[in-house]
């Protein structure tokens, strides 16, 4: 046997040893303990086998588009800023400049049309100020353009660049938060504007926690408190708003810092917020909140978060007692969640509170450490989601491109999971838009068990068919077909674990498919050789003219469904694509089995054994 023959054989070996490694720790009970410590793969079962839970989820572009609108709003008010001299031209614009700016400009969006928005200028002259090339550069487009008022919107190709960019980046941050949990088996498709999620398994509980995972947002945002802002002030005793506030939500004042003086004291102001106490009044607050929204101009924002005097209790607070109220913010965001490297969860030595840990990125390191030098004794709200989770003072810059966010009251176990959720999602990044829960399907385990069974029956039963008449009509070429086969089917089901898919019931008929085109491969073979041992050729002549010649018409039909299947999985979504999976592994597998590894054994035969006479049926 020369040199070439060894390698081969060595292939087929490694390749072997390396599909039982990735399998077994798929098969449980013989399979030790340290194998599956070791070896992360595993034959995952798909809902339409296992059972579980099918959620859907629509992706709210129009938040998307409104996004992408207030950004182009924001970046039009800092170069308008700075036209009027307010501004220099870098960084963000300061509370004082966008006072300033208000006084000679107003922004409003277009509630009924989240691509749309208006410059409204106290002075009709300055309306040039807004020329055409600054909005079309911005993707924008003029909608009209009179007096002083100039109204644009998003360009059609921006806004379905949008909607197509939205579905495809929610796809990709679902897929990482659930990887992040390890929940191997999800299968994860998009359908238009849903998202359809599959989770095999029958604990309620468990779904619950994905259901969560997934729902999140998780937009992070570090925006200034405007404390010295009186945006609230017409609420407060005999102003014109007064009445409007309903029962139930109270408007308080408190002591806060709103600066830093030149001998680095705390220079004190009084900031107004609204107050609400248990579930109802969260709601009541937040409806209040959202009607009195055109009160409130368009530079600040008003946000709700959890009365922080509570925050440091280490037993959970009754939910009709937890306090919730209002915080006036800067609209600008000074830092987000996208400037974040990584979010750990770690624990206070004093209290053993836990709490998320942040490290900034260069860019966001860098910006936190501006802002942070810019207003020391000022507070900085931690916002997630529109939610304030915390409003900590800045006692001095922070350099060290890290953060932290503290969670809500509640005991200790509770903290963690939730400082823990939150580390997932801000690891795997904000979804692009809001999801809307759409139906959940559940699919019962006993229909799941009935289904594999017939399954793993009716693929059992094919596979065995084929094998016991290769068996009977070839002979002992059958045979060495048959353990080609069995290879084959080890490798396809190793690729599968290997590769984190999932086995469906599509799959499983492409399995079946696979084969029976292998075993199309070894009639070809064992045909050619049997012609050309009737030219009465010996039989290691015949074995290599019979690989040579069937080689051609083999690779030539594998071609052809190898791109099919490409197209299947292009195309296809769901069992389609499941289907297109296996017939792309079995082609590949097909290949190597019943050429390259059937070759060497006929060549061990012929030429190590040195038999002259084998039956080929």
């Amino acid at each position: 046997m020369n040199r070439s023959f060894y390698l081969r054989l060595t292939t087929i070996l490694v390749v072997m040893l390396a599909g039982w490694m990735v399998l077994w720790p798929s098969f449980g009970k013989i399979a030790p303990a340290w194998v599956k410590a070791k070896i992360p793969y595993r034959m995952n079962l798909g809902l339409d086998i296992r059972g579980g839970a099918r959620l859907s989820y629509e992706v709210q572009i129009g938040a998307a588009i409104a996004a992408r609108r207030d950004r182009v709003i924001e970046n039009i008010r800092e170069q308008l800023a700075t036209d009027y001299g307010f501004h220099s031209g870098t960084g963000r614009l300061t509370e004082e400049a966008s006072q300033r700016l208000a006084g000679k400009v107003q922004m409003r969006r277009n509630e009924g049309d989240n691509r749309e928005f208006s410059v409204i200028f106290r002075n009709a002259a300055d309306n040039s100020r807004l020329t055409n090339e600054m909005l079309t550069s911005r993707d924008m487009r003029v909608v009209s353009r009179q007096g002083d008022r100039v109204v644009a919107a998003l360009k059609q190709d921006e806004v379905e660049r949008i909607e197509r960019e939205s579905v495809e980046e929610a796809v990709r941050r679902i897929e990482q938060r659930i990887d992040a949990l390890a929940v191997r088996e999800t299968s994860i498709t998009a359908r238009g504007e849903t998202i359809v999620i599959e989770i095999p398994g029958s604990d309620q509980r468990y779904f619950d926690e994905i259901r969560e995972i997934i729902r999140k947002t998780a937009r992070l945002e570090f925006r200034m408190c405007a404390d010295s802002a009186t945006v609230l002030e017409r609420f407060r005793g005999t102003g014109e708003l007064a009445g409007r506030i309903p029962a139930g939500i109270t408007l308080q004042s408190e002591s806060v810092g709103v600066g830093q003086g030149p001998e680095g004291n705390r220079i004190e102001g009084t900031a107004l917020y609204f107050r609400a106490q248990g579930p109802q009044g969260r709601r009541d607050l937040e409806r209040f909140v959202t009607s009195i929204r055109s009160e409130i101009p368009d530079t600040y924002d008003l946000l709700i978060g959890e009365d922080d005097r509570r925050r440091n209790q280490r037993t959970e607070v009754p939910a009709d007692q937890k306090m919730w109220r209002t915080f006036t913010v800067e609209h600008v965001s000074h830092v987000t969640g996208d400037q974040i490297q990584d979010a750990r969860v770690e624990q206070r030595q004093d209290t053993n509170q836990p709490y998320t840990a942040l490290t900034f990125k260069t860019d966001g390191a860098r910006a936190f450490a501006q802002i942070t030098t810019d207003n020391v004794g000022r507070r900085f709200a931690i916002v997630l989601d529109d939610f304030v989770k915390s409003a900590p003072y800045i006692n001095e810059p922070i350099r060290g491109g890290t953060a932290s966010i503290t969670m809500g009251s509640g005991d200790v176990a509770a903290q963690r999971r939730e400082a823990n959720d939150l580390s997932v999602v801000l690891r795997a990044g904000a979804l692009p838009a809001p999801l809307a829960e759409g139906a959940m399907d559940f699919i019962g385990p006993t229909l799941g068990q009935d289904i594999i069974k017939k399954s793993i029956t009716a693929a059992a039963i094919a596979i065995g068919l084929v094998m016991l008449f290769m068996a009977v009509w070839y002979g002992p070429a059958g045979w060495v077909a048959n353990g080609a086969v069995l290879l084959n089917i080890m490798l396809q089901l190793a690729a599968i674990a290997f590769l984190g898919a999932t086995i469906t019931l599509p799959g499983l008929a492409g399995l079946a498919l696979t084969v029976g085109m292998a075993v199309d491969s070894n009639v070809l073979i064992n045909e050619r050789i049997k012609e050309e041992q009737r030219t009465g050729k010996s039989l290691r002549a015949s074995v290599d003219a019979g690989y040579q010649h069937a080689f051609t018409a083999i690779f030539d039909g594998h071609v052809t469904s190898f791109i099919s299947g490409v197209v299947l999985m292009q195309y296809g979504t769901g069992p389609i694509k499941g289907f297109a999976v296996m017939l792309l592994i079995g082609i590949v597998a097909n290949l190597f089995t019943g050429v390259f590894c059937t070759r060497v054994v006929f060549d061990w035969l012929v030429r190590g054994l040195k038999i002259k006479n084998l039956s080929f049926g």
